[in-house]
């Protein structure tokens, strides 16, 4: 597989905060979508089921579910309810809402999750990044399971996007199945979705780049990060873990001979999630 070559060097600056929101941006409640059932066994309607978002039109779908009674991370866990915190890597415009205000499912429980909105952002196939707050095992308290980590409970939703009178093509699991928030999200005007105001100076200069260009970010404190580079397809030709420090970073990406294209560069704490869209020229 085409790799990009990704060096990291720090410059010091003043601290920003990288956060996307944890709220849906539509209306919860029984108001949101009708309930009609999940799969017998538990989890998501199958991902293919799904009708596609179309550019440019008007979107509205109810996804169905049924609450896991199990999932198994690190061992198997017996679930007695869990939240749903945030919905990321949604293509730019489409919003989400479940049917409970509180967000919250008690095991076995159906419910429904409503995306709507409309979206101009590339045709292709969306991995969902969800994180959740999860009550398990008769523990009094929940504990906050972030996407990066709920994705290894083996997960997988998908949002498709057609281009405008286009087909909607099926479902590749295959493509992105290994990888963490690997979506095609990308080509809202700030290259973040759902992002805090708060976050600037997020670039990748030049853009389109020919042989090898800076991605830079504002981090608030030391953690470690990961850099992911997707095409329009979400399919995974890069990833690299990197230690980030407070204040600018600045992370070299160098060509490599990959094919000229638009691509996603996604960087995620393991929480939080930016996006930005750039393009190889030659």
């Amino acid at each position: 597989m085409k790799k990009l070559i990704f060096t990291l060097c720090f410059i010091s600056a003043s601290a920003l905060m990288m956060q996307v929101s944890a709220q849906s941006c539509g209306s919860n409640g029984s108001g949101a979508c009708q309930v009609t059932g999940g799969p017998s066994g538990g989890g998501f309607q199958a991902p293919n089921t799904v009708p596609c978002a179309e550019q440019g039109v008007a979107y509205s779908s109810a996804m169905q579910f049924a609450m896991f009674s199990s999932f198994n991370f690190l061992g198997q866990q017996d679930v007695d309810s869990l939240e749903f915190i945030s919905i990321e890597n949604l293509p730019c415009g489409i919003c989400w809402a479940v049917n409970q205000t509180d967000k919250r499912y008690s095991s076995n429980e159906d419910g429904c999750i409503n995306l709507s909105g409309t979206t101009t952002d590339a045709a292709g196939q969306y991995k969902l990044a969800i994180s959740v707050k999860a009550w398990i095992n008769g523990q009094a308290n929940g504990q906050t399971i972030p996407a990066s980590l709920f994705d290894q409970t083996g997960v997988r939703l998908y949002l498709r996007v057609k281009s405008n009178g286009g087909t909607c093509v099926a479902v590749d699991t295959a493509a992105n199945s290994s990888a963490n928030l690997n979506a095609t999200q990308g080509g809202c005007a700030t290259a973040i979705n759902e992002l805090s105001s708060s976050v600037s100076s997020l670039s990748i200069v030049p853009n389109p780049m020919n042989s090898e260009a800076v991605f830079s970010f504002m981090a608030e404190k030391n953690a470690d990060y990961t850099v992911r580079i997707t095409d329009v397809t979400g399919k995974e030709v890069s990833v690299k873990q990197v230690e980030g420090r407070t204040g600018e970073n600045r992370v070299a990406v160098e060509r490599n001979n990959l094919p000229a294209g638009v691509y996603f560069l996604l960087l995620t704490d393991g929480k939080n999630v930016v996006t930005k869209r750039f393009s190889v020229t030659d």
